[in-house]
């Protein structure tokens, strides 16, 4: 991913992010609940799967989750017993995955947006931003922050199976509107800070061939 094709993407989503809260997701979700309630038993158990391997995932063992155990181990070998380059992608996905869940969770609890859940059942005014009481943990969504910083940095490193690769991700942001639990701007942002920190911590990939080509000079 390049600077140039970041700025783009952060040109067009947070502006896009703020149009949205201001106008548009809280139409958009009512139509959406409207018109393909009957998708939701699909997403509502695709999601309990993925959820169910990511947790086992995140058991810990000998103070760290599964994945990230398995992450380092693969970065450490590959890159000091293998000498590859390439095994920096795995630092860049712990990186990623690690610190958009990280995020994601402490903008829950600092924008504290009401989900359509509460639109669809009483109503409120506003954009339902920074609320009080129950069902305000709307923005961003934890869910397509979880599943796309697993697979979009991969997708970034292996371009020709891209595709394949943001299929489960991008059908389980899907389903965050199709079962009512997200507005698209939730999502949206969601997506953008996992491009953003695929960027930022895809960095150390430059830094990396760097230092190698100085170190056979």
């Amino acid at each position: 991913m390049t600077l140039r094709q970041f700025l783009v993407f952060t040109a067009i989503s947070l502006p896009a992010c703020a149009l949205l809260i201001l106008l548009l997701d809280q139409p958009l979700a009512q139509f959406i609940h409207g018109h393909f309630a009957g998708a939701a038993p699909f997403f509502a158990s695709l999601t309990a799967s993925a959820d169910a391997v990511h947790g086992a995932l995140m058991t810990h063992v000998v103070g760290l989750p599964i994945i990230f155990l398995v992450l380092g181990l693969a970065f450490a070998i590959g890159r000091y017993a293998l000498k590859r380059r390439g095994a920096i992608v795995f630092l860049i996905l712990l990186l990623t995955h690690e610190f958009s869940m990280v995020l994601a969770n402490v903008l829950k609890g600092s924008v504290h947006r009401l989900r359509p859940e509460v639109q669809f059942k009483s109503g409120y005014l506003g954009t339902g931003l920074w609320a009080t009481g129950p069902h305000n943990d709307s923005f961003p969504s934890s869910h397509t922050a979880i599943y796309f910083s697993l697979f979009l940095p991969l997708a970034v490193a292996f371009p020709r199976w891209r595709w394949p690769l943001l299929v489960l991700p991008g059908l389980i942001a899907l389903g965050r509107l199709v079962l009512g639990m997200h507005y698209l701007s939730d999502v949206w942002f969601s997506l953008w800070l996992v491009v953003a920190l695929t960027f930022l911590f895809g960095l150390l990939d430059r830094r990396v061939g760097a230092g190698l080509a100085s170190a056979h000079r």
